[in-house]
């Protein structure tokens, strides 16, 4: 952007000593106008060397930072996988998993129903230990966009967001719009609902007798733990 606002100062600046004094009396180019020209054009492919120079530098940054989250990421699912190995071999393969984060073993729930156990967030507890579970929420509200109206006395509509965003015909047809009796109408969409759960699980311990697991606007992982958690109480 700076690259851009000096090439465009300086053309400004040139156009305006050329247009200034660029003829002698006789009426030819002055001989200094041809080097200032020279200047500009060499000046010119300079800059744009620089302005090339600078975006493969910006895209070279952007692409080591790919590489980089590629790196985190493959390192982290390696050792989530050798953890899930680990578990696996020590536990067995559950009946049932519910994975809440991703590549993170202690953001699972895993149930084994032969044996009576369930695994919550890598911590393991009896089918009896499991009291209740329940949900809470803690919504905001979103307003709808409020948009103006306006019908012209021969019907026409002219309408506007109260922001800003104007829908209009051409000019002669705005011209025509604002001399006839206008009437203004104020419609507000709908507001928007955002959830964010948390689920709320007893557990039979005195030391950690609550596990609260956020969900946030996941309606569907919500049903599904407490489901499954109520499916749990009901069979120890």
């Amino acid at each position: 952007m700076r690259t851009k606002l000096l090439l465009s100062s300086l053309f400004l600046l040139a156009f305006a000593i050329l247009g200034a004094g660029s003829f002698d009396e006789h009426g030819n180019i002055a001989s200094w106008v041809w080097i200032v020209v020279v200047g500009i054009v060499v000046f010119f492919i300079m800059m744009m060397f620089v302005v090339n120079s600078e975006e493969e530098q910006r895209k070279e940054k952007r692409e080591q930072a790919r590489l980089k989250r590629e790196e985190r990421l493959k390192a982290r699912t390696e050792e989530y996988e050798a953890l899930k190995q680990q578990f696996l071999t020590a536990n067995g393969t559950p009946e049932k998993t519910i994975v809440i984060d991703e590549l993170d073993l202690n953001s699972e729930i895993h149930v084994y129903e032969s044996s009576k156990r369930v695994f919550i967030l890598g911590k393991e507890y009896a089918f009896k230990d499991v009291m209740s579970c329940t949900f809470s929420d803690n919504p905001r509200v979103i307003k709808g966009k409020i948009t103006a109206v306006t019908k012209s006395k021969n019907g026409s509509i002219i309408g506007r967001s109260i922001v800003g965003d104007v829908v209009a015909g051409p000019a002669g047809a705005i011209i025509g719009g604002t001399t006839a009796k206008k009437n203004t109408e104020f419609i507000q969409g709908n507001d928007k609902i955002v959830h964010d759960y948390t689920i709320i699980i007893n557990i039979n311990s005195i030391a950690e007798p609550v596990i609260r697991i956020h969900t946030g606007e996941d309606g569907k992982l919500t049903n599904e733990i407490v489901g499954l958690m109520n499916v749990i109480i009901s069979r120890k």
